[in-house]
């Protein structure tokens, strides 16, 4: 249970999330390239410049859950939630 969890800039590079509860998870600036996240649930995790461009398993269901910005980068499958932010947060 990572629910609230700082994670802020963490390395999650290859990390098993498999089914982590990572629900207001600050996640910003976090590496999640090759993370598992098969049924992770990210509702209102802040993924604001983290990336998750190589994640395994990303949804879109996933991403529009969690919040993000224009410096997200999401694997190319999965879409862009029109409700992110389109700038960059600083």
């Amino acid at each position: 249970d990572l629910a609230g969890a700082r994670l802020r800039g963490a390395d999650l590079r290859a990390v098993d999330l498999r089914g982590a509860w990572l629900m207001g998870a600050d996640l910003r600036g976090a590496d999640l390239r090759g993370a598992d996240l098969v049924g992770a649930d990210l509702r209102g995790a802040d993924l604001r410049g983290a990336d998750l461009s190589d994640a395994l398993f990303v949804t879109g269901p996933q991403a529009a859950a969690a919040r993000g910005d224009a410096s997200t980068l999401l694997p190319a499958r999965v879409p862009r939630p029109t409700h992110w932010t389109a700038v960059a947060a600083r």
